[in-house]
């Protein structure tokens, strides 16, 4: 397995990890009809997203063999600082992070964390964070296993009209 940069020839790959990953985790927390029409493809907007990366921001695939098997976002809090305030000291984000259901438990997951926390700290960000939905029991086995832990800090979020509850956590120190 290798991890890498993402590149804009890798977003179809990415969203048909990201849809898999999605229908089979959170299948009973989301809205059959809402994972349903998730897309297999990539929009365009999405390949002009990868291609405009903002300093602040990055995305990592995890290849086996040629096929993009999962990937993970990462930057800052968005919550704490717009993007001119965000530097060192400013909490660092695990935006999303899915790994095809075919390759779980098999440490890509695992990587694929190393080398965001790891790019995290050589921007300075820290804590880092995470946002799960309440009640994704195999998002939360995943973060708490790599060290991470509630703080207690909750929102909700919508997702085509429906509202889902979201709860933080955030990486202990080691």
């Amino acid at each position: 397995m290798r991890i890498r940069t993402a590149t804009p020839a890798d977003a179809d790959e990415m969203v048909q990890v990201r849809t898999a990953s999605w229908r089979a985790a959170y299948e009973g927390l989301v809205d059959a009809d809402v994972l349903a029409g998730l897309p297999d493809e990539a929009s365009e907007r999405y390949v002009r997203y990868l291609a405009r990366r903002r300093p602040l921001e990055t995305e990592f695939v995890a290849e086996k063999g040629p096929y993009v098997i999962g990937f993970a976002s990462f930057t800052w809090d968005r919550d704490e600082t717009d993007e001119d305030g965000a530097g060192p000291g400013t909490p660092g984000l695990v935006q999303s992070i899915y790994v095809h259901p075919d390759h779980w438990s098999r440490g890509a997951g695992r990587a694929l964390m190393n080398q965001g926390v790891r790019w995290l700290a050589e921007q300075g960000f820290a804590p880092v964070r995470v946002w799960i939905m309440e009640g994704s029991e195999i998002s939360r086995r995943f973060y708490e296993r790599y060290g991470f832990e509630s703080d207690g800090a909750r929102k909700t979020m919508e997702l085509s009209g429906a509202t889902i509850p979201c709860e933080r956590l955030t990486l202990k120190e080691s």
